[in-house]
């Protein structure tokens, strides 16, 4: 999970008489009171699909002699995806953390918490180190287990995972990781890093399923369904705009406008970068409910602007500019002056950025458009909770393991979300340009294996990791030369004085002239002009801040109808060619 946000307490409960979670104050099966679930921050749930069961059966392979999906199949499963350098997410059963799943080095592991013991001791392969009575008392007062303690090693026990220890009588007394197995044994040292401590059976054995969970939130879910419609309502004066991306969050988003009673026009943003089930769904989708249905088309520009940015990453996001903000930015500009308020799928569990903008905001990036979310308190449970009660289709991608749905390659996601992306031909595309780019740079092997692309400037624990630098991009640079009656723009690179005289027009007359002398006060607008007017990529996000369309897109780049023109500024926002220098 990239970019982790807390939210506070994790609302979430358990009813032990339906052993199903809560999200309210009373169970609305039995009506009892919930106890409160200590789980991980931020708290977005999720119950597994195919593709989560897939990976469940996988990382439990190396500790249950048959499928993890077998052995729960009468349980209610639950997952919490939480903050890690991979994709991490904690098992609840019972209203329990029984292992946490860790996806590391494009593989999976678990680590286990002594509640499982309790619902797969029979099912449990051969992990099991037997320690001499007098080591079991030290493990149960805290300390280790030390070599000298270990009676036996069960022979499925594999160095660096999780095994049970037992005490001499075969009492399970706690869980460590195994620093020896059968073929590494040393007679002193620590034998096994003991993590948890048994307590006692106290698990939930009861058999639930997803229906008892739908019924069991029903007045919490009604309630929240209502305050959102509500919301929405206040809207519907405006000129509404819902967006569609074909995600989980925003079908919801979607059903709540057309319950909500809005008139609205749908609107999809085809970045060039959408998986083809995608597209599919969101035109069936918007056949189903007779939607009017506009698609925003990016075309090829994620692609054409490549040579010019280099691969995005988390600390570069380039790409949500030039193939979402820009072609957004040219379409509202298209239907007029008045403000549209966009209906968006945004959660404040996303994200920092989106949990501190509220339900209400402006994109400094989109002049003249208004967010506006329905969901923004949500979590992902109650997203899900939504979409099965009201017997939603949902995009056939999360029945194949992804937690969100985007651009096939977003650098936001995990490696293990990529992993299963790289699977399908939709990746081929972008393996053969990372392999080209790779060589061509001479970042090495791992670099690419690990999809470390995925960050501009490459974190110190990664790097030491894999013993990789950073992705080098060479960009026009320039300082300022003070030589006490004028100051001057001095770049590290020839500048295109024809397309500068076009470009300096927007600035006041004074400001910069084509000796790159520039008047103080100007300084910062005159470098931007220079930089756009260089390394402009054509997006249009500036043109849809211009009020008098003095601005125009020309073989891929920016120009400026210099009899429009009054020279105001407000074109100089933020520009993608200049932010991402």
């Amino acid at each position: 999970m990239s970019n982790p946000v807390y939210l506070g307490r994790v609302n979430i409960g358990w009813c032990d008489e339906c052993n199903v979670p809560i999200l309210g104050e009373r169970c609305d099966r039995c009506g009892s009171s919930p106890r409160k679930v200590s789980v991980t921050p931020p708290g977005e749930f999720k119950f597994p699909l195919q593709g989560d069961w897939n990976i469940l059966d996988i990382a439990f392979s190396d500790v249950l002699k048959s499928r993890f999906s077998d052995v729960f199949s009468n349980y209610l499963v639950l997952l919490n995806r939480i903050p890690g350098p991979d994709r991490t997410e904690e098992v609840i059963v019972g209203g329990n953390v029984i292992a946490t799943i860790l996806h590391e080095d494009l593989s999976v592991r678990v680590s286990l918490r002594p509640e499982f013991y309790y619902y797969a001791s029979e099912y449990l392969k051969d992990i099991f180190i037997v320690a001499d009575n007098l080591a079991a008392r030290s493990i149960i007062n805290g300390s280790n287990l030390m070599a000298p303690g270990v009676k036996s090693i069960g022979r499925e026990v594999k160095k660096g995972n999780d095994v049970i220890i037992m005490d001499e009588e075969g009492k399970p007394i706690a869980i460590g990781i195994s620093r020896i197995d059968l073929n590494n044994f040393f007679e002193r040292g620590m034998a096994v890093k003991i993590k948890f401590i048994f307590s006692g059976d106290n698990v939930n054995k009861k058999h639930s399923s997803l229906r008892e969970a739908i019924e069991a939130n029903r007045s919490y879910m009604e309630r929240e369904e209502n305050r959102a419609i509500e919301f929405l309502k206040r809207f519907r004066e405006k000129n509404l705009l819902v967006s569609f991306s074909g995600g989980k969050d925003s079908l919801v988003s979607l059903h709540l406008s057309l319950r909500a009673g809005l008139k609205f026009k749908t609107v999809f943003l085809n970045t060039g970068l959408e998986f083809d089930e995608t597209i599919e769904y969101v035109k069936r989708i918007s056949e189903h409910y007779s939607l009017d249905l506009d698609i925003i088309d990016a075309g090829d520009a994620f692609f054409k602007h490549l040579e010019h940015f280099g691969p995005p990453g988390r600390d570069y996001r380039w790409c949500c500019k030039v193939c979402k903000l820009g072609p957004t930015t040219r379409y509202i500009k298209s239907l007029g002056n008045e403000k549209i308020y966009m209906i968006i799928g945004q959660r404040a569990y996303e994200s920092r950025s989106r949990a501190l903008s509220g339900n209400i905001w402006e994109n400094e990036w989109v002049p003249n458009q208004i967010g506006i979310s329905a969901i923004q308190k949500w979590n992902s449970l109650m997203v899900w909770l939504y979409i099965f009660r009201h017997d939603l289709e949902y995009n056939k991608w999360y029945d194949r393991g992804l937690w969100r749905i985007g651009c096939f390659m977003c650098p936001s996601q995990d490696l293990a979300d990529l992993e299963i992306v790289s699977k399908f031909p939709v990746y081929d595309k972008w393996r053969s340009f990372i392999d080209e780019y790779s060589k061509k740079n001479n970042l090495g092997e791992k670099w690419v294996r690990y999809a470390l692309w995925r960050w501009n400037k490459i974190p110190d624990y990664l790097k030491k990791r894999y013993n990789v630098n950073d992705k080098v991009r060479e960009s026009l640079k320039f300082y300022i030369k003070d030589d006490g009656n004028k100051l001057k723009i001095v770049p590290n690179k020839n500048i295109d004085m024809n397309r500068l005289k076009n470009m300096m027009h927007i600035l006041p007359r004074a400001a910069l002239n084509e000796d790159l002398e520039v008047h103080r006060n100007f300084i910062d607008k005159a470098m931007q002009v220079i930089y756009q007017s260089e390394e402009c990529v054509g997006c249009g996000i500036c043109t849809g801040r211009c009020n008098y369309n003095a601005l125009y897109i020309n073989e891929g780049r920016v120009w400026v109808d210099e009899d429009k023109c009054i020279r105001c500024t407000k074109c100089l926002g933020p520009c993608p060619a200049y932010v991402f220098r």
